[in-house]
């Protein structure tokens, strides 16, 4: 099975998706943003967990054969919320996965950011950089862009698809976190930018079908 890092891993997103990374066989190493989590992450079935600093970058990778970034988390914060992504980190994560050899990328990207409202044109750059940074890297990625984050219960039933029809969509925590494990050996997802919501379709035939 892939050995998987997973950064971003202190959001409850990130929980989730070790959780369900350890349920589906997956050694994984979660990256945290304060020494406090680690045991946490071990708990929730981390097979490793260590501290997000920009010094173990150049060294991160090496071993893992795949990456979950979790870009409304930024690995900075040392409260572990949701705050303002920074973008040169993500940036530096993706130079740094391509250089030590990760093949695949599965990438939590904003939530729908190109049709947030009221953002400019230079905003909406700003949030779109790493993913075209990821398009045209050689990694394998899958970047996904969730609906409004919910803390509802995950029934596994979502909608996912290149352009999702209305602006009113919400996912849960849970859902989405089975989602970007779900995506890593997907053929389908490889290479695809695709929004998701609860829907009606179980995970794995939704990404299946893109």
């Amino acid at each position: 099975m892939m050995k998987v890092i997973v950064i971003g891993a202190h959001s409850s997103i990130g929980e989730f998706v070790v959780s369900k990374l350890m349920g589906n066989g997956y050694t994984s190493c979660a990256v945290v943003s304060s020494e406090n989590q680690i045991e946490l992450l071990k708990k929730r079935g981390a097979t490793e967990a260590v501290l997000y600093e920009e010094t173990i970058l150049p060294t991160l990778f090496q071993g893992y054969d795949a990456a979950i970034y979790l870009t409304g988390i930024n690995p900075k914060a040392r409260a572990g919320r949701t705050v303002m992504v920074d973008h040169e980190s993500v940036i530096e994560t993706v130079k740094e996965a391509e250089k030590q050899g990760v093949k695949r990328f599965v990438m939590m990207s904003a939530i729908m950011a190109n049709e947030a409202a009221g953002d400019d044109s230079r905003e909406i750059g700003a949030k779109e950089m790493p993913d075209e940074l990821l398009r045209q890297s050689n990694l394998t990625y899958t970047i996904i862009q969730p609906g409004a984050l919910t803390d509802k219960p995950g029934d596994g039933k979502i909608s996912a698809a290149e352009t999702l029809d209305s602006n009113e969509l919400e996912i849960s925590r849970e859902d989405m976190a089975e989602v970007l494990v779900v995506s890593l050996e997907t053929e389908a997802a490889f290479n695809k930018t695709f929004e998701v919501a609860s829907g009606d379709t179980a995970v794995n035939k939704a990404l299946a079908s893109l």
